[in-house]
């Protein structure tokens, strides 16, 4: 069963309203790398080209892996390389962009909504809207990006102390 979200941007002038698209597959131990890695290669940190390759399709997954000669089950299908595999196909008109007030999120067929923030963050958000998490772009790097593990090490318990 997949995980159903939004990704998008607000803006300044009304941060409560939500521009995103829809993303098939959207679990965050899955988007959130993967942001981060197109983020990295196919924008080379430019967080406002990330949000503009987001939102220029609604998306069955998002692999900065995939490439031009990616197949798709899908008849008319095509990747976008470095980004992912789009809902639609080739001859179908693309969907207009979804707006929201994330207020309102809980009536969208969706568990988690993430907002690229132009200062190089995502915020998190639950399907209801509610602010989960805000997590750098940077420290969401898979370690084929960054060298070293995304994952910050579990701290062992000071000696003594209670568990």
């Amino acid at each position: 069963m997949r995980t159903h979200c939004y990704i998008g941007v607000s803006r300044p002038e009304n941060p409560h309203l939500v521009h995103a698209r829809f993303v098939l597959d959207g679990y965050p131990a899955v988007v959130l790398p993967a942001l981060a890695a197109i983020w990295a290669g196919h924008t080379r940190h430019d967080t406002q080209a990330l949000a503009a390759a987001i939102l220029a399709h609604d998306w069955e997954y998002l692999d900065p892996d995939i490439t031009a000669t990616t197949r798709c089950a899908f008849a008319g299908r095509r990747p976008v390389p470095g980004v992912g595999m789009p809902l639609a196909s080739e001859v179908d008109p693309p969907e207009p962009v979804t707006v929201f007030p994330l207020c309102h999120a809980g009536h969208l067929d969706a568990e988690w909504i993430y907002l690229i923030e132009a200062n190089g963050t995502v915020a998190v958000h639950a399907g209801d809207g509610a602010h989960v998490a805000t997590c750098p772009l940077v420290g969401c790097l898979p370690s084929t990006h960054t060298g070293r593990s995304a994952r910050p090490r579990r701290r062992r318990p000071a000696a003594g102390a209670l568990r």
